[in-house]
């Protein structure tokens, strides 16, 4: 059960960098230029959660594990000081900017949990 729980988990990482990444490298440049500060924003978000996913197959699962809280909080901040404030607030900009990112740092705290103390070898990254 906790190897399927694992397995569940690191989907849901892969695919939060495979949508994050899709969205920020296919359609931002439609609406605003990668150099902007939303665009750097979303650079980075991307690049921190590949970091993040990365190393949570290996045995450096808690720096993942701390690499996927600060993409949490970061998007928490985001959406309070940019989204939250603006006088177009709608629930599309919660559910397009914060919950994929929500249950991208719940995978990845879940993921360290539950291998922390996995029965098994180091090399397949479940140790």
């Amino acid at each position: 059960m906790k190897n399927l729980f694992l397995v569940f988990s690191s989907v849901i990482m892969v695919a939060y960098v495979v949508y994050r990444g899709f969205t920020t490298f296919l359609i931002l440049p439609f609406t605003e230029s990668l150099r902007s500060p939303d665009g750097l924003y979303f650079l980075l978000l991307v690049f921190i959660a590949a970091v993040s996913t990365g190393l949570s197959f290996t045995p450096r699962r808690q720096i993942a594990a701390s690499l996927a809280a600060v993409v949490g909080i970061a998007a928490l901040c985001f959406w309070l000081s940019v989204i939250f404030r603006s006088p177009w607030r709608t629930w599309t900009n919660f559910v397009w900017f914060l919950v994929p990112e929500a249950c991208f740092t719940f995978a990845g705290l879940c993921r360290y949990w539950a291998a922390r103390d996995f029965p098994g070898g180091g090399a397949n990254g479940l140790n």
